[in-house]
């Protein structure tokens, strides 16, 4: 049976993906050439599957070939803000997996990418790794690790040990995850295919608690979903779930995690904080009802996509207790199209997602501090923007909320509040009466020591960006410092500085700010003791999960200061 399915997404997975696939590199003689060919259009797969793109994007991802490193392709994920890695391995028995060194050669590389390290990649995949190696120094992006084959669906323990070994290293203590792995095996395969929501074939089951229907003008059903069915469908579908969606997961943001933490932790509060979904589907079929349970109803909704609440649904799926999602209840409605007009489903869409998104960071509007800070640097001729704005631009006389913010958290004196910039920056806004916030927007913080400590920020990032130019080679503890220790090493320099100076006014501290030489040898000390410090503390580390660990960026920074 698993020859016969291997078969029969053959023709299927060639179809959608091998038009676009770059196969220069094979010979047409090659043995092996068909083989490479499904291998790799099993990695464009796995990207389509994931990231519900294209497949013309999805086979653009692919890298499979002499000095991949390991990687059989890689794509950045916009709307989740995630770097995908792939190994594939097609298997024309349907039955085994990747072998453990294949998957070891492939995480090496993974590894190699995080931490920056080019060297182990052929030129021909340069300018394709020098994208991802940029996606992954932002802040907030995320790492999503999938194994794909036409095997099976779960490793054995010394494959798995691996890929457990390396989140671990990635994760660090963070409750937020910055790594994920998936195994997709035949079977997977073989049910997003089948389930392809792209075809407008994707069916949904669901139990739908003290539900009702709206018969005109056009039919519906409304009522309660738990949480568990919700992550059910995530997991089966992934992207493909809100295919009709204008917006997709947008990944690890403070609204997000907020969602999964009150799933998680308070169940029963979930409904009255949560606004619901939303799905299109062209017709139901509902189950004959229980006279046990007349206010459960059981459907199969065909033709589905949520067009509303895939925040919702993304951030469910990965809360890990399931008996807390199982006692979590989502509001959610079912519009039926088949009797509906033309476009309807389109217009549903479009009014259901008219709201403007509201962010933590926009509640920092109503704090008086902001005001106060924003008037003291007006009246030195400073233009200070806290209220978010697309238009805004800082310059020389002017800034805004996240550099500000960011350059108050380094020259706090305290390097952990340095760690939550670096972390990700939005936990800042998420509770503005008390730290971080309050540790760095408060009575005591006049608007010039704002101002001059954004100045000197700029300077110091200047520097950093000046010094990444010089390095030849662009791996081990001189080039993370730079990409990872940016901000603990901000911290040490303002230490150096003297953070007291930053109070002076405006004027006065740009007369007598150090020249740009000096505070050049301040970067160049502190840089070098922080090489000097990780190399002799940590060696080994993970330099992009170090700066994230708060006591072990804490003895770094000590040393550097």
């Amino acid at each position: 049976m698993s020859s016969l399915k291997v078969n029969q997404i053959k023709a299927r997975l060639r179809e959608l993906f091998e038009p676009h696939l770059d196969v220069s590199d094979l010979n047409a003689n090659d043995k092996e050439r068909d083989q490479k060919i499904l291998s790799r259009c099993l990695a464009a797969f796995a990207v389509y599957a994931i990231a519900a793109c294209t497949p013309q994007q999805a086979a653009g991802s692919v890298w499979d070939g002499t000095g991949d490193n390991g990687i059989d392709a890689a794509y950045f994920d916009q709307s989740d803000q995630c770097v995908i890695f792939i190994q594939s391995k097609w298997i024309n028995a349907g039955s085994g997996e990747p072998e453990a060194k294949d998957i070891g050669s492939f995480l090496a590389g993974v590894k190699d990418t995080i931490e920056q390290n080019q060297e182990n990649f052929d030129a021909r995949v340069q300018a394709r790794l020098a994208d991802i190696l940029a996606r992954i120094n932002t802040p907030g992006t995320s790492i999503h690790i999938a194994l794909v084959s036409t095997g099976a669906s779960k490793l054995a323990q010394p494959a798995q040990t691996l890929i457990d070994k390396l989140l671990r290293e990635l994760n660090g203590d963070d409750p937020d995850e910055m790594a994920t792995s998936e195994i997709m095996g035949l079977a997977e395969v073989y049910t997003r295919l089948a389930n392809d929501p792209m075809q407008g074939n994707l069916t949904l089951e669901a139990q739908i608690l003290d539900w009702s229907r709206v018969n005109s003008p056009y039919a519906a059903f409304f009522g309660l979903i738990d949480g568990l069915q919700l992550k059910t469908w995530w997991k089966k579908h992934g992207k493909g779930l809100v295919a009709a969606n204008i917006r997709e997961s947008l990944g690890a943001t403070e609204v997000n995690n907020e969602i999964k933490q009150t799933a998680a932790t308070s169940p029963e509060k979930f409904w009255y904080f949560n606004n619901g979904i939303t799905l299109i589907a062209d017709e139901a079929v509902k189950a004959p009802a229980n006279a046990a349970s007349q206010s459960a109803g059981l459907f199969s909704f065909r033709g589905a996509s949520i067009v509303n609440g895939a925040q919702t649904v993304s951030s469910l799926s990965k809360v890990d207790n399931d008996a807390n999602l199982g006692k979590v209840r989502v509001p959610v409605r079912v519009i039926l199209l088949k009797a509906a007009p033309p476009g309807f489903g389109a217009d549903v869409t479009r009014t259901n997602n008219l709201q403007n998104r509201i962010e933590p960071r926009d509640f920092v509007a109503q704090d008086q501090q902001q005001k106060r800070i924003r008037e003291e640097m007006a009246v030195e001729g400073v233009d200070y923007q806290f209220v978010r704005s697309e238009d805004f631009s800082p310059t020389a006389t002017s800034c805004e909320l996240i550099e500000v913010t960011t350059a108050l958290a380094c020259a706090s004196g305290d390097p952990t509040l340095a760690v939550q910039v670096k972390t990700g920056i939005g936990r800042f806004f998420n509770d503005l009466t008390k730290s971080p916030y309050k540790s760095v927007f408060n009575p005591s913080v006049s608007g010039a020591h704002a101002f001059n400590a954004t100045v000197i920020n700029r300077r110091i990032e200047a520097w950093i960006e000046q010094k990444k130019k010089t390095i030849i080679k662009k791996s081990g503890a001189p080039w993370g410092i730079l990409i990872h220790g940016n901000r603990i090493m901000a911290a040490a320099v303002f230490r150096k500085y003297g953070i007291e100076k930053l109070s002076k006014p405006i004027k006065d501290f740009e007369m007598q700010m150090l020249s740009a030489d000096a505070l050049s040898a301040m970067c160049e000390d502190a840089y070098n003791k922080m090489i000097e410090a990780t190399d002799k503390r940590f060696p080994g580390k993970f330099l992009a999960v170090l700066f994230k660990n708060p006591s072990a960026s804490k003895q770094v920074f000590e040393d550097a200061a």
